[in-house]
């Protein structure tokens, strides 16, 4: 919210832009409502993943939160009404195995006692977060896309807003007790407000997406990501990552979906356009070889 005022800041100077955040945030209340909802499908899709987190080890819920990549492509044709050719379902089938085979575990990792976890209720969970990812994602691209008399920064801040209310609201009811005894920030260290400011910066770089791309492009860099960060890890000595034959198999899919699915395929007026301006080329009398005798 801070930087997103600041672009607005430098934008419009800051009497404007004071008068420009009052005015979309609080007077227009309507308008900051519409992003209410997508605001909303994220702090549940939270929980859920914090329940699913309980029940299922880390590496099979990495693994199962892939899913969201099928449904936000399910949630772009059905909502945006937006077409994706066969080419690029394939695409999106080969980026979700190459990210399961790059999240492949090297062995069992499963956290706290058997008996107190549910595997039925832990994947339960991260379908229905999945499902919530890909709804949430496409609603505010919808959004984003549909007013376009409305500043990305603006729509920032409105996010922002309804998600600090929703956020606040929910560390009241679960963790008031906690607050009240040790302070909001009690266990925060200079590592963990690095990671706060750099998602923050991330949640920009999205909104920048949905406004010039969209989700299904955000997926494909999410994906490049984690193969990024993984190559990366391996020439960190303290991380101690060696790179398995299965890293190696997904990050070969996930670039090969990706290039798979970027790749242009020519319009039909392309086409035409190319044919038209390619006869008009020939010279007269290879036109009209046929008609003489």
């Amino acid at each position: 919210m801070i930087f997103s005022f600041a672009v607005l800041t430098q934008q419009m100077g800051l009497i404007r832009a004071l008068q420009f955040t009052w005015d979309g945030i609080f007077v227009a209340w309507r308008d900051t409502l519409l992003v209410g909802l997508p605001a909303l499908l994220y702090l549940v899709q939270n929980n859920l993943l914090y329940v699913a987190a309980t029940h299922l080890d880390a590496a099979t819920c990495q693994v199962a939160y892939q899913l969201k990549l099928l449904t936000t492509a399910f949630f772009t044709v059905t909502l945006l009404k937006r077409h994706i050719s066969i080419r690029r379902w394939g695409a999106l089938g080969m980026l979700f195995l190459g990210v399961v085979f790059v999240q492949n575990p090297t062995g069992s990792s499963v956290a706290g006692s058997a008996s107190s976890q549910s595997p039925v209720l832990g994947m339960a969970a991260v379908t229905c977060a999945c499902f919530l990812s890909g709804l949430a994602g496409v609603w505010l691209e919808r959004i984003v896309k549909r007013s376009h008399d409305v500043p990305i920064w603006l729509r920032n801040m409105q996010l922002g807003v309804i998600s600090l209310i929703l956020g606040i609201a929910n560390v009241y009811v679960f963790d008031g007790e906690a607050v009240a005894l040790s302070g909001f920030f009690q266990g925060y260290t200079w590592i963990a407000a690095f990671v706060v400011l750099q998602v923050s910066l991330g949640g920009l770089l999205v909104a920048l997406i949905m406004k010039y791309a969209d989700n299904v492009v955000k997926g494909f860099a999410t994906s490049l990501s984690i193969v990024l960060s993984s190559g990366v890890s391996w020439f960190i000595p303290s991380f101690e990552f060696e790179p398995s034959a299965s890293f190696v198999i997904g990050s070969s899919l996930v670039i090969a979906a990706t290039i798979l699915y970027s790749k242009a395929v020519p319009s039909k007026a392309a086409q035409q356009h190319s044919d038209s301006s390619a006869t008009a080329e020939r010279p007269p009398h290879s036109r009209h070889r046929e008609d003489v005798p």
